[in-house]
């Protein structure tokens, strides 16, 4: 060995002499060698073909399985005999270690046979040491293949990984997949689809159309879909068909295809993505069943409610229809009595007050002091049949449609205050637009209502009618200061309260009725668009008629 470097102690020396070259290549270096001045070279001749080598020597076999824990090594160099170790041995550490890191045997005395024994047990390659020429190209091609096997162990983990991971992703999913190529024949199903038809895969892959899990009876549809799934013209929304089972049990199936395409994106072949939809079906009948069920008994809910609205209605038709007809009874009844205190009761007071003045007349002419007493009997009748005759009057509606509302309303004010001898006023604030003749009518009852009802009932002294036009209401409130009125709550409203609320909803009106800090305030408002709508419905006809009259 000392003998090798001595021969090339002058070509080390010319090396030495170039100068340092860059190293552009990093290479792990493990050098099972004895001596020190043979991996000398070594390291010589790879640093001079631009290796940075970083280098570990052993020349035991502890050494050198203690190296390879400690660092991945890139390239293993390795003299055949050495004093405590030798190649072989260096080769069958590394095989033990399960590396497949490149292995050169480098050697000064080594015959042929010895070489291919060596390359049997593993060694990628050998060389002599006084011939290193050709270590440089003979390591770049070993780390070159080692970097091709390296890729080619990836390329196949990946595979391999690939592989399981399909396996795994076609058996967890519940759809079936079947294969077929532009022959027709089915090329590949998965553990799905054969558990769906519960035929093997051997029965499966290779066949042709009719396939064994097409029902005899369906083999006209199903070829039909089999055409056009073969001729590319498969619906998007996939087919409905129906499939069997080994045992003859039929199923509702949902197809789905998609083209397979090669490297150039020619179709190569249909896949077909299977879903069992038979419990999907089933539901979908049971639904449509629970629907039309549901109908029927819409159906006759609808006419149980239609009858017992038509009910409804006839009744409340014939409730307002009473109490219209009420109202008018009880206004009819208010004028008799009106007309009757005027006409024959006010005829017959006023003949008796003429008499009572004629006695008056005669007692004071016949110079009797009695005349005094029959004066004061004649005073006291007159007021009393002036009363009669105010109340007469008050029984007796005015003539809204005469007048407006403002008008009746502060005639009703001056009537209470003549009758009743308390503070009655009435104030319009504002234009009030034009109201049809029932609603003004109705307003005015409303307010003769609360007005009574505050004098009779509250015990009132002031009363307040007011009207007003504010934004889009006509509003007419009467105050007064009498007792409060009492809560409602819990109680049945009088019959003068729901006369107001009826005349009320007659018009549209909404009616309330809330103390205030001093007695109580009605307030009824209705739109004055309704109210404007309703007298330009009423004037139609009038001018009709009136046009039909000239």
């Amino acid at each position: 060995m000392r003998g090798i470097f001595r021969r090339h102690a002058g070509r080390l020396e010319q090396i030495a002499a170039r100068g340092h070259r860059a190293f552009v290549k990093q290479l792990k270096l493990l050098l099972v060698e004895d001596s020190e001045d043979d991996a000398a070279l070594l390291l010589l001749q790879m640093r001079q073909a631009g290796y940075k080598v970083q280098c570990e020597r052993v020349d035991t076999a502890p050494e050198m399985i203690a190296a390879l824990g400690r660092e991945r090594w890139d390239l293993v160099i390795s003299d055949y005999v050495m004093p405590q170790f030798s190649g072989l041995a260096a080769l069958e550490v590394l095989r033990q270690q399960g590396s497949d890191i490149p292995f050169i045997i480098v050697s000064g005395h080594i015959g042929e046979d010895t070489a291919v024994a060596a390359m049997k047990a593993g060694a990628h390659d050998y060389l002599m040491k006084d011939n290193l020429a050709r270590l440089v190209p003979a390591v770049e091609r070993e780390l070159a293949e080692a970097q091709v096997r390296q890729e080619r162990r990836h390329a196949e983990e990946k595979l391999r990984h690939e592989h399981g991971f399909r396996r795994t992703i076609e058996a967890s999913i519940p759809s079936g997949i079947a294969v077929v190529d532009l022959a027709g024949k089915q090329t590949y199903v998965n553990p799905g689809f054969r558990a769906m038809v519960n035929w093997t895969e051997e029965e499966l892959v290779g066949a042709k159309a009719p396939f064994v899990y097409w029902p005899p009876e369906e083999i006209k549809q199903l070829n039909e879909a089999f055409k056009q799934i073969m001729a590319g013209k498969a619906p998007a929304n996939g087919f409905e068909l129906t499939f069997r089972r080994r045992n003859g049990e039929r199923f509702q199936v949902l197809i789905q295809v998609k083209p397979l395409r090669d490297s150039q994106g020619r179709v190569s072949g249909w896949l077909w993505s299977t879903t069992d939809i038979t419990e999907l079906k089933g539901a979908e009948e049971a639904l449509r069943q629970a629907h039309d069920q549901l109908e029927l008994r819409v159906e006759e809910r609808t006419a149980d409610l239609a009858a017992a609205y038509a009910e409804l209605r006839d009744a409340v038709q014939a409730r307002k229809r009473l109490e219209h007809e009420l109202l008018d009874i009880t206004e009819r009844e208010r004028r008799r009595i009106g007309v009757e205190l005027h006409d024959d009761l006010g005829q017959r007071l006023t003949g008796i007050a003429f008499m009572l003045k004629s006695l008056e007349l005669n007692l004071k002419k016949k110079k009797l002091r009695e005349f005094e007493a029959a004066a004061k009997i004649h005073t006291l009748f007159t007021d009393a049949m002036n009363h009669a005759k105010d109340v007469a009057r008050h029984l007796t509606a005015l003539n809204v449609q005469e007048q407006n509302l403002s008008s009746t309303l502060k005639q009703l004010a001056a009537q209470v205050r003549t009758m009743f001898k308390i503070s009655c006023t009435f104030r319009c604030e504002g234009k009030i637009p034009a109201l049809p003749e029932n609603t003004a009518q109705q307003l005015y009852k409303i307010a003769q209502e609360a007005v009574t009802n505050a004098i009779r009932h509250a015990k009132a002294d002031i009363v307040q009618v007011h009207l007003a036009k504010r934004a889009d209401q006509v509003v007419l409130s009467i105050r007064n200061n009498g007792l409060p009125f009492p809560s409602m709550k819990d109680q049945r409203p009088g019959v003068g309260l729901r006369i107001m609320n009826y005349r009320a909803n007659l018009v549209g009106a909404s009616l309330e009725v809330r103390p205030s800090p001093s007695g109580t305030v009605v307030t009824c408002s209705i739109p004055a668009h309704l109210a404007e709508e309703k007298v330009a419905r009423e004037r139609k006809p009038r001018r009709k008629l009136e046009a039909a009259r000239k």
